[in-house]
């Protein structure tokens, strides 16, 4: 099963933080949640840092965001072949609306939600916003884990 990730105020808060290093903050259990969603989904970013299908916009924010050390290590690892398709209006076009697909994003624009609609794949896109809900990637976690929805990526 394909996991669709948005970026901003999905996985990482905006509005800075104690560490000093941006405006964007890693999400309280950042770590753990990409090793998970690794494990058990084929992964997928969908934000506007990637939609020219490259992560090299991406990595930079996200890299100053964790700030170097261990963690940062095993994120990058953890998301080195994550895919990066390309898409030019809303994140929508990146997705297979005709697979089984979850996606996690904070606020998705309304064409993607409308392509969602249109697909009767609307109750695929789960609401994850860590900016009001700091403990949102756990949520998700046990949300997911609970409805059967992870699977081992093939």
């Amino acid at each position: 099963m394909r996991l669709y990730l948005d970026v901003d105020g999905t996985l990482l808060r905006r509005s800075g933080h104690a560490r000093l290093r941006g405006d964007l903050a890693p999400a309280n259990n950042l770590l753990r949640f990409l090793e998970w969603a690794a494990a058990g989904f084929d992964c997928v970013w969908v934000t506007s840092r990637t939609r020219h299908g490259a992560a090299d916009t991406l990595l930079p924010v996200l890299r100053q965001a964790v700030g170097p050390g261990d963690e940062w290590d095993q994120i990058s690892r953890v998301i080195a072949n994550f895919a990066t398709p390309t898409w030019s209006e809303f994140k929508a076009e990146a997705m297979d609306l005709n697979e089984d697909f979850i996606w996690i994003d904070d606020a998705p624009e309304p064409e993607s939600l409308e392509a969602l609609d249109q697909a009767g794949r609307r109750a695929c896109w789960l609401s994850v916003a860590v900016d009001q809900r700091p403990d949102d990637l756990r949520r998700v976690m046990e949300l997911m884990e609970g409805r059967g929805m992870r699977l081992a990526a093939e």
